[in-house]
């Protein structure tokens, strides 16, 4: 019989028996582009919010990721991530003003007539680390041509190396989550793309992410 993972929220969970930390695609990438000192207080913020008693955390950009999924099958796309941002304004204004500008980034990048695509969940796996796609979009352009999206949206700047991590890991686990799409990231606040170039050093980008695998799982051992 498996072991439970003690809890899960924003997409992260640590199984004790089975000593497997298990890291959403999206949080990933924020630790990758963190920064040596960030990182660490990144992970102590994560143990204490998964080891802490009490109910977890909603995620902060989850009904903005449900938005962008049904404005991909609806045949208004922007009438609909603005119920999204309306709900937020109800809330909370600082929410509501990020939610419209991811909303509004992510509708300039999305081709005209594009629509979804059900998307399988995967893992990558490193050491004790397993990082799970498990917010990704699929989209299906008018030319045929399949797209496997990472929607970031948090308020740092996303750098292309950093991008250029999860998307070698994205394109490890295509052929699991949506065969012969290509991989890219929507920088939803800034109304950037990024794609993984075919001349880059993938044996590099593997290295360097199992390398940070490692690290993330001994910072998680480190953590008061």
């Amino acid at each position: 019989m498996g072991h439970e993972p003690l809890r899960t929220t924003e997409g992260l969970s640590l199984a004790y028996a089975q000593r497997v930390v298990s890291i959403g695609g999206l949080q990933w990438l924020d630790y990758v582009q963190a920064g040596p000192r960030r990182a660490m207080t990144m992970v102590t913020t994560q143990k204490k919010t998964y080891l802490d008693p009490g109910p977890g955390a909603p995620a902060y950009y989850g009904p903005l990721h449900a938005g962008f999924r049904r404005a991909l099958n609806s045949v208004d796309p922007a009438a609909e991530l603005d119920r999204v941002v309306g709900r937020a304004v109800a809330s909370n204004l600082g929410k509501a003003k990020v939610y419209r500008q991811a909303a509004d980034g992510f509708l300039r990048l999305l081709p005209r007539g594009a629509t979804g695509v059900k998307v399988a969940e995967s893992a990558w796996s490193e050491a004790e680390l397993q990082v799970r796609m498990h917010q990704m979009l699929g989209v299906r352009l008018l030319t045929g041509e399949q797209l496997l999206v990472a929607p970031y949206c948090k308020e740092p700047v996303l750098d292309p190396e950093s991008a250029d991590v999860l998307l070698y890991l994205m394109e490890s686990q295509v052929k699991q989550m949506l065969p012969e799409a290509t991989p890219v990231v929507f920088d939803t606040r800034r109304g950037r793309r990024f794609k993984l170039h075919r001349r880059a050093n993938r044996r590099q980008l593997d290295a360097c992410a199992r390398g940070m695998a490692v690290g993330y799982v001994r910072q998680w051992e480190l953590a008061a």
